[in-house]
């Protein structure tokens, strides 16, 4: 065996241990702080509190009171009258700032209680994420069930299970089905700040069969939205969303889940920074993530890499995205750590790779202390992905790396 082998083989050993250390102990961390265990992490209480907004939002539509889901004060005390028995008091600011597409896709789980439907969403989710991604490579996708990223999902209760088996499958299938990509990329516009950049990603690869499937299937999500939900649910959300961008909701959505944001712009004003300086750094950040995705796209050909350029590119250009988001990069370090192992790892790139593993929590207790680094290993990882995204040679799974 040679050394550049053996060195391999035990970078894969020690990633191999260091992911079942992880999910031993997040197993721990969740079972302890759903049984009312001392704490071991982060305390998020009540329990996935994401999914309840979700479940209201749901309830309040079938219970034909639609027109208070995109008003913040009036949502947020129905939320206090509906949870009341999990809510340990009042919450003061809950709103539901989803398009009406999510609000389609979540109603189903509306009728049924909310601890029952908590857990049918999480089944289902991860269940359509492993079928469209995790199933390629099961070790691989056991080591992301047990990330950290993946625990603050089913903590909050979020959608980033299946926010991830839309985006990779999608885009896994660009180059022999066109059609089928389209359609889960077009779904996966339900959550703007993931999709914004996919659109152009197809474009620079000139993928115009899926492009034009991608922006059909959304289109159509909105239309059948508007038929089942009524048209005037649309306007409602607009309205939302302009008033979403105000200072007064802008300020208030940053003190209460600052430490938890990965965004350039949060890390700016976490600092203390002017608000036009803030501002001028997420543009500086989102044009480079823009720039990036347009020419690895265009200038190289389909990869796990190009993929991972990709990934790390949505988290520098939207304003709004969490802890619980970073699930979305974890299949991205799995393939670029062992693209890495099979053509040697760059300097610091272990280093890289593992603190991004651990972003989900550190980034949350570093963000507290006033030490904001999320969008720095981000866009550290993003550097890693460009420069694998230039080699000729390709890892096609995981076999290569064994």
């Amino acid at each position: 065996m040679t050394p550049g082998r053996r060195n391999g083989r035990r970078d894969l050993v020690i990633a191999g241990c260091f992911c079942a250390i992880v999910g031993l102990y997040d197993a721990l961390y969740l079972i302890l702080g759903w049984s009312g265990g001392p704490l071991i992490g982060p305390s998020l209480y009540p329990p996935f509190p994401d999914f309840l907004v979700f479940h209201a939002a749901a309830r309040a539509w079938l219970e034909g009171k639609a027109a208070l889901i995109y008003d913040i004060g009036a949502f947020t005390a129905f939320q206090n009258a509906l949870h009341a028995g999990r809510l340990p008091e009042a919450v003061q600011f809950r709103p539901f700032l989803y398009p009406p597409t999510w609000l389609l896709l979540v109603l189903p789980f509306g009728a049924f209680a909310v601890g029952k439907a908590y857990g049918l969403f999480m089944a289902v989710t991860a269940g359509i994420a492993t079928a469209l991604e995790g199933r390629r490579d099961w070790w691989g996708w056991l080591a992301i069930l047990v990330s950290p990223a993946a625990v603050w999902t089913a903590m909050a209760g979020q959608n980033t299970f299946l926010s991830l088996g839309l985006f990779y499958g999608g885009l896994r299938l660009v180059e022999r089905a066109p059609a089928l990509a389209g359609l889960l990329l077009g779904a996966l516009s339900y959550k703007p700040q993931l999709w914004v950049l996919v659109p152009l990603a197809l474009v620079a690869a000139r993928q115009w069969r899926a492009l034009a499937w991608t922006i059909g299937t959304a289109i159509a999500l909105a239309l059948l939205s508007a038929i089942v939900l009524g048209a005037e649910i649309w306007a409602a959300f607009i309205d939302a969303a302009r008033a979403a961008s105000s200072p007064t909701v802008v300020n208030e959505t940053f003190e209460r889940v600052y430490m938890q944001m990965t965004t350039p712009l949060a890390m700016a004003r976490i600092v203390g920074l002017p608000p036009a300086v803030s501002n001028l750094l997420q543009l500086a950040a989102s044009v480079l993530a823009i720039v990036a995705v347009w020419f690895a796209f265009r200038r190289h050909a389909a990869s796990n890499a190009r993929i991972a350029v990709l990934a790390a590119a949505t988290f520098l250009v939207s304003p709004y995205a969490l802890n619980y988001d970073l699930l979305l990069l974890m299949p991205a370090v799995v393939a670029l750590f062992r693209m890495g192992v099979a053509q040697g790892l760059y300097p610091l790139e272990r280093l890289i790779h593992l603190t991004l593993w651990l972003l989900a929590p550190l980034g949350w207790s570093l963000n507290q202390l006033g030490l904001p680094m999320m969008p720095l290993v981000i866009l550290l990882f993003g550097v890693v992905a460009w420069h694998r995204s230039q080699s000729k040679v390709e890892l096609p799974g995981p076999a290569m790396a064994s």
